[in-house]
């Protein structure tokens, strides 16, 4: 049976000396390969969505009302994804969401392809997806404790991260290329192809975490939860919150993040590109944007040999490049100086994005793992947009400059805070199970 760890570990000395596991079980190899066919065919849907929607309806309204579709429905049962995720092998729940949102976005290529006209069938095969989301996320979250033995979860982490990143570099150029040259259809049409045999090669992975634990009494009680009442999901939304408050380092250090979304949300992803229009210009924006996204697969690599032993140290300093990232756009520094902040930037939050998913999947108990998971992603999915919401306000009162310095500040206080605890301080890595 498998017991949690405590959440404060031995000293480093009762640490004993082993070799490191490889995360490369069969089951994890297939999911691996099926996971680079979903994120390389995903990371192509925005820039074909996008120009798309615009070309065929030329309604930036039309645009918004698509991608809300799609963000509404993935936001509203997240945390129903989580109270499943945790209910029913995470195997078979992601080989039934990568089909439904294999499914729906066939409907959205044929949707360019055909020339239709009809919005709401768009509109439709859009909330497909965010359905198809809302379910993946969590399971995603939940299942590598599943597929690799528990002193390999890291390295799975850091894999995973560098193959997302690289993707994400990748994806976007293709999807512009062959909206381009031919139609948006075509690129969705890819993601669907991909996203189906992602869900086939999902479905030839045993469901190892049958044997999972069921030390909760809101774990899984077999079969899907179809008939499952309002009190039971609230039993398990319950029991989710418990496991996710009863850490003291997971909370502090998930508000942390929760407000340093705002920040990425409201400085990076608007007032930079505002403050860069009168300086470095939108092609030295570009390039910062190259050199994050460079630094994210650097990141991700390094991570792969990266196991402090004060995991939430690291977690919380590895981002602190953002603070001076966003002071050196206040100043108006010359390009050279922000393309190196923004590619440490990246290496931190990749290398921070790794040691956080890491600390979840082996400290969390494995059977609330998802709920944990949902919880987390819920707060940085509203997060976000809060930040875009409020970087233009108070820009609008103080001015660019100043708000991307008080940004910076706030960057620094974010991430310093739960330094204050002794449990976020002294969380240990867990010793090698030999």
């Amino acid at each position: 049976m498998r017991v949690a760890h405590d959440d404060v570990m031995p000293p480093p000395s009762a640490d004993p000396p082993s070799v490191p596991a490889s995360p490369w079980t069969p089951a994890f190899t297939r999911f691996f390969l099926a996971q680079c066919l979903s994120w390389l065919g995903s990371s192509m849907t925005p820039v074909a969505l996008s120009f798309g929607v615009l070309r065929a309806t030329g309604s930036t309204t039309d645009l918004g009302l698509v991608l809300a579709a799609n963000t509404i429905p993935m936001v509203a049962l997240l945390l129903v994804g989580g109270v499943v995720a945790d209910r029913v092998p995470r195997r078979a729940l992601l080989t039934f969401a990568h089909l439904v949102a294999g499914l729906a976005q066939a409907s959205s290529a044929m949707w360019f392809l055909l020339g239709v006209q009809a919005l709401p069938l768009l509109l439709v095969a859009a909330a497909l997806n965010g359905f198809a989301s809302a379910f993946t996320a969590p399971a995603l979250r939940g299942i590598i404790a599943d597929l690799v033995p528990h002193d390999a979860i890291g390295r799975a982490n850091a894999v995973r991260t560098t193959s997302r990143n690289l993707t994400r570099m990748l994806g976007p150029a293709a999807a512009g290329l062959l909206v381009a040259v031919a139609n948006a259809g075509w690129a969705l049409a890819i993601d669907a192809g991909f996203l189906l045999l992602a869900s086939a090669i999902l479905a030839t992975i045993p469901n190892a975490d049958t044997a999972r634990p069921s030390t909760h009494a809101s774990a899984r009680r077999g079969g899907l939860p179809v008939g499952a009442t309002l009190r039971t999901f609230m039993t398990d939304l319950k029991g989710g919150w418990h496991e996710f408050t009863r850490h003291r380092w997971l909370w502090l250090v998930t508000f942390a993040f929760t407000g340093m979304n705002v920040l990425i949300g409201g400085i990076w992803l608007v007032l930079g590109p505002a403050s860069a229009e009168d300086t470095i210009g939108a092609a030295g924006w570009g390039l910062l944007l190259a050199a994050r996204a460079a630094g994210q697969v650097g990141g991700g690599a390094l991570a792969y040999h990266f196991s402090p032993r004060r995991p939430m140290v690291a977690v919380l300093l590895m981002p602190m490049p953002y603070a001076a990232l966003f002071a050196a756009l206040a100043a108006g520094s010359d390009l050279p100086l922000l393309l190196v902040l923004a590619t440490l930037a990246g290496i931190g939050s990749a290398v921070e994005s790794v040691l956080w998913e890491t600390a979840l999947q082996q400290r969390v108990a494995r059977e609330a793992l998802s709920r944990v998971a949902s919880i987390d992603m819920l707060l940085s999915f509203v997060s976000v947009p809060a930040g875009q919401l409020l970087a233009p306000m108070a820009a609008a009162l103080l001015g660019v400059p100043i708000t991307l310095a008080i940004g910076a500040g706030l960057c620094v206080t974010a991430l310093l805070t739960p330094l204050i605890s002794a449990e976020v301080r002294g969380l240990r890595r867990p010793p090698t199970v030999v």
